[in-house]
């Protein structure tokens, strides 16, 4: 008489077994579901306060920030409210003064008569020398959603190769994740 146990061991045995899925097998499809429920979890959190709260997204595009924020962040940013100034130390979204139908994230330096802010971004060395205007302000940053966009700051940044060998990336790992447990071949 064979026990459950024996049948247990025997599958270990012989991975190839009927009913038994192969460790590697195993292991590599948690890892690469894992991996893509992780991505699709970033993309919702993302996209979350946006639909459901008016918020605006920005992908950061340069490292004035590092290391609060790095290229490839996702910085989800609140409405500013129009009858409060934002406090020194908060990071803002504002339109920059001095490349006009461009913005710019840094973090609130000084607050000047007339709420006009003077910004600076945490790696540089001194504060913007033009200050940003109440009515450019667009929002105050409130949640960092950590390289969710990457592959829009590569594509931004013209790099086609990093963002070839992403998209590469992401297609192995959605196949990957794709794969049934099972061997469909004959077994032994």
């Amino acid at each position: 008489m064979t026990l459950p146990s024996d049948l247990a061991v025997g599958a270990l045995r012989h991975p190839e077994a009927k009913g038994a899925p192969h460790p590697v097998r195993v292991a590599t499809a948690v890892l690469s579901r894992t991996v893509v429920g992780s991505m699709v979890g970033l993309l919702v959190w993302a996209h979350l306060p946006v639909m459901a709260l008016g918020w605006t997204a920005g992908v950061v595009q340069s490292g004035s920030m590092r290391p609060a924020l790095v290229p490839g962040d996702v910085v989800l940013y609140q409405p500013p409210a129009r009858d409060r100034t934002p406090a020194v130390g908060r990071i803002v979204l504002a339109e920059d003064p001095t490349r006009p139908g461009r913005l710019l994230t840094h973090r609130v330096h000084q607050v000047l008569p007339g709420n006009e802010l003077i910004t600076k971004g945490d790696a540089n060395s001194t504060p913007d020398s033009t200050p940003v205007r109440p009515a450019a302000l667009r929002g105050v940053a409130r949640l960092r959603v950590p390289w969710i966009g990457l592959p829009v700051q590569l594509w931004r940044a013209g790099q086609p190769v990093p963002e070839a060998i992403m998209l590469l990336g992401l297609a192995v790992l959605l196949g990957l994740a794709a794969l049934p447990l099972h061997s469909r071949g004959p077994y032994k």
